[in-house]
């Protein structure tokens, strides 16, 4: 199995928080859209691709990477995709899990359009310190997290929603794209399970 792979974003992340000091950067293959490079400078991590048109990455993180001989693949401003989307679709089809930092912070625009390419590459998760939000499938169980606060979001119309495990369950309900049905609900087993039949939504884990 390929190693796990972990793509910085240029979102803002608060580097002096203990989680990204904690990452054992060594079990990634990493990658970077364009300003995310600066993250990864500031982390001391080495990446294996710069991607982007390169407008955000600054000068001296540019040459530290240029002197290691680390691969920049450099695109137009005016493009069809952001510099994020373009670096999610060449590394999620080489790994079964990415994770990715720097996708939370900053412009809402870039944020709300980050959640929404969930739906397309759904082997990504996205973290910061305070949160873990991913694709829920239709059938899928979460394990070791008793007791973290877990909301689901649909971004469409879900059928037939079943939790089990979690301290509100539910038994094939219906919920509207509109409904705040399933903010603030709690993990109450070591392993818990989401099941629907149709719709999209995504899960986000308080830490």
């Amino acid at each position: 199995m390929k190693k796990k792979a972990l793509i910085f974003l240029s979102g803002k992340l608060n580097l002096k928080a203990d989680y990204y000091r904690k990452i054992k950067y060594s079990e990634y293959d990493i990658y970077c859209a364009d300003g995310g490079a600066n993250h990864a400078y500031n982390l001391g991590t080495i990446p294996k691709l710069i991607l982007g048109d390169l407008d955000s990455i600054s000068v001296e993180v540019r040459s530290h990477y240029k002197n290691l001989e680390v691969k920049f693949e450099k695109f137009p401003v005016s493009k069809d995709f952001t510099d994020g989307e373009l670096i999610l679709k060449k590394v999620t089809t080489k790994y079964n899990n990415v994770l990715v930092l720097g996708g939370l912070g900053g412009r809402t625009d870039h944020f709300l359009t980050n959640l929404n390419l969930l739906e397309k590459y759904q082997n990504i998760t996205y973290e910061d310190e305070n949160e873990i939000i991913f694709w829920v499938k239709k059938d899928m169980k979460i394990q070791n997290k008793k007791g973290k606060t877990i909301s689901f979001i649909p971004l469409t119309p879900i059928d037939k929603l079943t939790l089990e495990g979690f301290t509100y369950t539910l038994d094939r309900v219906d919920v509207l794209r509109s409904s705040s049905l399933c903010m603030s609900n709690i993990i109450e087993q070591e392993s818990v399970r989401i099941k629907y039949d149709n719709g999209s939504v995504i899960g986000i884990i308080q830490k």
